[in-house]
């Protein structure tokens, strides 16, 4: 069993699902799934996405990370382009370390713009 890095779910006995950010030879560095979703670029509130999402007006705004993440678990359950593997299936073959989610998350394809 291989974890795809930024795809594969790994859930674990409590119904989180992690996503694998970093891997160094046999250490996994996981972050939660949520969390990822949430700091995708497509989500910086700007004029853009104000415009984009003018239904969520009054929402919460987590709703567009959550269906993003639905969709992942979706696509990972019925094995389309992703799996969905159990945490302790991956501590066996891996050691793995997580990113606090208090810690600020920074997704890799988000750019700091002056």
């Amino acid at each position: 069993m291989n974890v795809e890095m930024y795809k594969d779910l790994i859930r674990d006995e409590r119904g989180n699902y992690y996503i694998a950010v970093q891997m160094e030879g046999n250490e996994l560095t996981l972050v939660n799934a949520f969390v990822e979703a949430s700091f995708t670029p497509e989500l910086i509130y700007n004029e853009e996405f104000r415009n984009k999402h003018k239904e969520l007006e009054g929402g919460f705004v987590g709703k567009i990370a959550m269906d993003l993440l639905r969709h992942d678990v979706v696509m990972g359950l019925k094995q389309i382009d992703r799996k969905l593997l159990e945490l302790s299936e991956v501590e066996q073959k891996y050691t793995v370390n997580y990113i606090d989610t208090i810690e600020f998350y920074r997704h890799p394809a988000w750019e700091r713009k002056a």
